[in-house]
């Protein structure tokens, strides 16, 4: 078995503490861009970001180096690590990057022409198309994201809001939303939200004060929340829930 396919083999076990020393091994004996590569692979594993991306960048998959950025929120690190690159891939990840920056029409940009099947580009896509007002196209694109990847609750998330501006039945996505992701907070203020529009008050308070706990410092519960209780009769909890947006100003 040759140096290269020990490590490879050590990796595939799990045992990323052997195949990490060997990887050291191998590079200070003859630093291939393979071998850098591995390298790269596990370290980004065990955590260790910033090594790896100098092994990435020693190996020249630059591609990894922006996935770690992007993970960092290094959002224009990874831009100008993708800059000179045109293929599919590097286009995709900059449409992600011009998404998490809300630069939703660069990103969309990004896309056109993309031929492409992958979750990943669906997901983009339609959240993208989501925020750009091109609500049914987000519906049918975070549906097919939804076919091919069914355990991302954000899918989910996002097609609900895309129906809700519609008008049409979200319930459904955002309960399997939370039930894939019990921590996201946007959720359950979307749910909350159609709640109260159903009338359905003391429920809604219920999925603020859920949102709240998990997002202290989300204001739009709070001002949402103070609404209902002002329908509720409740004035002394929603002058409370004002005080706390002036207090976080």
């Amino acid at each position: 078995m040759n140096d290269i396919k020990e490590i490879e083999e050590y990796y595939s076990q799990g045992n990323l503490v052997a195949a990490l020393k060997k990887a050291e091994e191998v590079v200070k004996q003859n630093p291939s861009k393979e071998a850098y590569n591995l390298l790269g692979k596990i370290l980004k594993e065990l955590g260790e970001d910033d090594k790896a991306i100098d092994a990435f960048m020693k190996a020249e998959n630059y591609i990894e180096v922006a996935k770690i950025y992007i993970s960092k929120g290094m959002y224009k690190d990874a831009l100008n690590i993708l800059s000179s690159f045109n293929d599919k891939e590097s286009r995709i990840l900059r449409a992600l990057i011009y998404l998490k920056l809300e630069n939703y029409e660069e990103g969309k940009e990004e896309l056109v022409g993309i031929d492409d099947s992958s979750p990943l580009f669906y997901k983009i896509k339609g959240i993208i198309d989501y925020y750009t007002g091109d609500t049914y196209d987000a519906i049918r694109e975070l549906s097919i994201a939804i076919t091919l990847y069914p355990l991302d609750a954000e899918l989910y998330y996002y097609r609900a809001l895309a129906k809700m501006k519609l008008g049409m039945n979200a319930e459904d996505d955002l309960n399997t939303a939370m039930n894939l992701n019990p921590y996201f907070a946007e959720v359950y203020f979307s749910k909350g939200v159609l709640l109260e529009n159903a009338g359905k008050f003391e429920e809604a308070v219920n999925y603020y004060s859920k949102a709240i706990s998990l997002k202290p410092e989300y204001t739009e519960a709070y001002m949402r929340r103070a609404k209902v209780y002002m329908k509720l009769g409740k004035e002394e909890e929603a002058i409370s829930d004002i005080k706390k947006i002036n207090d976080k100003k």
